[in-house]
C-alpha cells in the first residue's frame, strides 16, 4: 500500500510529465513573429427608400438624404492603431430610373474628408439593378477615415416620371489595426 505521497506520485507524476513534455516543441524567441490578424466588421448603414422618400419640385428634381454618427471612430484605440478600412456599399434598385449615391465621410464640423459617387442603373421589379461598390482606404490615406465622425448619403435623380420601386442600401465597414 502507498505511503502518504504514495497516491500523489503514482498519479500526478506521469500527468506532470505528460504536460511538460507538450512544451518541449514550443520556441517562444519566436512569439515576436506571431501575428494576430485583427480586425472589425461593423454595419454602417441600411436603409429602403421609397418614392414617398424623395423631395424635389414636383417629384422632378428628387433627392433623398440622411446624415449618420460613427461613434465607434471616436476611440482612442481607434485612432492610434488604425491602419486600413474597407468600405462596402451593396445598392439594389428596382425603379425605373437612374440615381446617384454621394456618399460622404465627415468631420464634427461637417468638413468632407473623403467623398464617393457611386452610379446606380435603372432596374425594374423582374430585374433589380445591383451595384456592389468597395472602397479601400489604405495606410496612406487612412487619416481621412480617422478625422470621419459622420457619413452622409445623398441620392439624387434626373428628372422624369418618377414610377415605384425601391432603391435598398447595405453597407458595411471592415475596420483592420495594428497592435
Amino acid at each position: 500500500m502507498p505511503g502518504k505521497f504514495g497516491w500523489f506520485k503514482i498519479l500526478f507524476l506521469p500527468l506532470i510529465l505528460l504536460a511538460t513534455s507538450c512544451v518541449k516543441d514550443v520556441d517562444l524567441d519566436q512569439v515576436e513573429e506571431i501575428i494576430i490578424p485583427p480586425e472589425a466588421a461593423i454595419d454602417l448603414v441600411y436603409f429602403t427608400l421609397k418614392s414617398e422618400d424623395f423631395t424635389g419640385a414636383g417629384k422632378n428634381a428628387l433627392r433623398a438624404a440622411d446624415v449618420t454618427r460613427l461613434d465607434f471612430l471616436d476611440d482612442d484605440y481607434i485612432q492610434n492603431n488604425l491602419v486600413r478600412a474597407d468600405f462596402n456599399f451593396r445598392f439594389t434598385n428596382t425603379f425605373h430610373r437612374e440615381f446617384v449615391a454621394v456618399i460622404r465621410f465627415l468631420s464634427e464640423g461637417n468638413a468632407v474628408q473623403h467623398e464617393l459617387l457611386i452610379p446606380i442603373p435603372a432596374g425594374t421589379d423582374a430585374s433589380a439593378a445591383i451595384v456592389d461598390y468597395t472602397e479601400i482606404i489604405n495606410e496612406d490615406q487612412i487619416g481621412k477615415v480617422r478625422r470621419s465622425i459622420k457619413l452622409s448619403i445623398e441620392i439624387t435623380t434626373h428628372n422624369g416620371p418618377f414610377v415605384d420601386g425601391e432603391l435598398s442600401l447595405e453597407s458595411r465597414g471592415f475596420y483592420y489595426f495594428n497592435f
